[in-house]
C-alpha cells in the first residue's frame, strides 16, 4: 500500500498526557494558520466496552464543535514525528487536511512522551495506532 502524501505539517510546542477517570488522553499543542496555539486532543477509554461507538478514538480540536469519533484511519510514527490520517468526514469535522504530520523540532523531548501515550492507546486495542513493533 503506498504511503499517503502528507501536505500539512505542524510543529508540536506543548504536550499534555493523562490517565484518569477511565480515559487515556494526549493533547498536542501547535501553531496553525490563524491560531498561535491550536490543540488536538486524542482520547480513548482505558478498557474496551465492546461497543464500537464507545470504543472509537475521539479527536477534538479547540472545542467540541471541532470533533469527531471513529474517523481516524491511522496514527503512525514517521521518523521523529507522527502522521495522522483521517477520513474525509473526520478531516472536515476537525477542519484539518486528511493527512497531517506532527513534528517535534521545537521540543524534541516531547516526542517520546507522545509515543508512550499512543503506545498505551494502541495496547487498549486501537489498531489504527501503530507506534510499536507488532509481533504477529
Amino acid at each position: 500500500m503506498p504511503k499517503p502524501e502528507v501536505t500539512t505539517a505542524f510543529d508540536v510546542v506543548e504536550l499534555f498526557v493523562g490517565d484518569d477517570d477511565g480515559m487515556l488522553w494526549l493533547t498536542l499543542g501547535f501553531a496553525s494558520l490563524g491560531e498561535p496555539l491550536d490543540v488536538l486532543h486524542i482520547v480513548c477509554g482505558k478498557t474496551p466496552t465492546g461497543i464500537l461507538e464507545e470504543d472509537a478514538l475521539y479527536l477534538e480540536r479547540t472545542s467540541q464543535e471541532l470533533a469527531c469519533s471513529g474517523e481516524v484511519l491511522a496514527i503512525a510514527l514517521q521518523g521523529e514525528g507522527l502522521v495522522l490520517a483521517l477520513t474525509p468526514e473526520g478531516a472536515g469535522a476537525l477542519e484539518l487536511p486528511e493527512h497531517v504530520r506532527f513534528t517535534f523540532k521545537a521540543q524534541p523531548a516531547l516526542f517520546a512522551q507522545a509515543v508512550e501515550m499512543l503506545a498505551q492507546m494502541e495496547a487498549v486495542g486501537h489498531a489504527c495506532i501503530t507506534v510499536r513493533e507488532r509481533n504477529e
